[in-house]
């Protein structure tokens, strides 16, 4: 392996409730005297490995190839070395890579091909329209940002409340990746920002990864004929829509898994996806957010792994995390 992320579906798949189960196996564990047979999983869905070596009937991928895994739950990719099927993973050509570092296109496949999905998929959004989404300074709400400013597209970005310094510096931040508005979530009640939204004219898409009373308070900005997309829940409370929003706005609410539709999807739609943030990514039109880095080398205890996926698991982490594998 070269690179792989810490996303909160890997932490969800280790506390049994992400749908997608981890793959588990019988291994030994410990020394010959006092050693159990336990049933193991390896971590981590996302990543980016190079092909050292490939079985007689494998034609199509060579040594020094860069792989990625196909879908979630092919393999656990926080390791250094693992043995696959040719089905579970999929080729990323030289060509396509080329100028863009290992931890980027490690973390191709979920957050910024979750925002590009989003962003397409839902709405026919023209330049000028206006997007409105909850956890904007989260690895999707910032390619979010980056991918709308690119269609022409303009974004309101809800973030959660935190102290003035620390508001301050973080909607410089998203500001400087595209973002038109930055707001507090304990301002969508506010009377400036109705009246704001008013003049910016009907809301068409609105993108929750929050849920219970954030996305409430959002959706109540959608316009007519809206939709709302769920993609995620940090609450890990219930999305909940007045009934008037439904009746007399005709918003329409559905879910997106980036799992599912890699699992629908062909290879030529997924590829050029891939291509196409790749692309971004190389022309500098989209910057992955914030990473806390560890090197998985031999000098590389178990207390430091466990302090990287407890920093991943923390709701007010500012960075992501990831291993780079020496």
């Amino acid at each position: 392996m070269l690179a792989a992320p810490v996303n909160p579906s890997d932490l969800n798949q280790i506390e049994g409730t992400y749908p997608v189960k981890g793959r588990f196996a019988d291994e030994v564990v410990g020394r010959e005297e006092g050693s159990s047979v336990e049933r193991v999983a390896v971590g981590g869905n996302e990543g980016v490995g190079v092909v050292e070596a490939v079985g007689s009937g494998v034609d199509d991928l060579r040594v020094g190839d860069w792989v990625v895994p196909r879908r979630a739950g092919e393999y656990g990719t926080w390791c250094t070395r693992t043995v696959v099927e040719r089905s579970a993973v999929a080729g990323v050509p030289l060509e396509w890579r080329l100028g863009v570092d290992a931890l980027t296109v490690g973390s191709l496949k979920v957050n910024p091909c979750s925002a590009y999905r989003l962003l397409r998929d839902y709405v026919g959004l023209a330049p000028g329209d206006w997007v409105i989404q909850n956890g904007a300074n989260s690895g999707v709400g910032r390619a979010v940002i980056q991918m709308a400013r690119r269609m022409g597209v303009r974004t309101i970005n809800v973030v959660r409340d935190r102290s003035p310094d620390e508001y301050g510096d973080l909607e410089r931040e998203l500001c400087s990746l595209g973002a038109d508005l930055v707001v507090r979530d304990s301002e969508l009640g506010a009377e400036w920002l109705r009246t704001r939204v008013r003049e910016l004219g009907p809301l068409r898409l609105g993108l929750n990864c929050v849920g219970g009373r954030m996305a409430l308070a959002m959706s109540k900005h959608l316009g007519l004929g809206a939709t709302l997309v769920s993609y995620g829940g940090m609450s890990r409370q219930p999305v909940v829509l007045p009934t008037s929003l439904l009746l007399f706005r005709d918003v329409r609410a559905c879910g997106f898994w980036m799992n599912r539709w890699y699992e629908n999807c062909g290879p030529v739609e997924r590829d050029r996806m891939w291509r196409d943030v790749l692309a971004m990514a190389r022309d500098g039109a989209f910057v992955a957010q914030p990473m806390g880095v560890s090197t998985w080398n031999e000098d590389l205890g178990l207390e430091e792994m466990r302090r990287v996926v407890e920093t991943a698991a923390a709701w007010n982490s500012a960075k992501k995390q990831a291993f780079v594998f020496a």
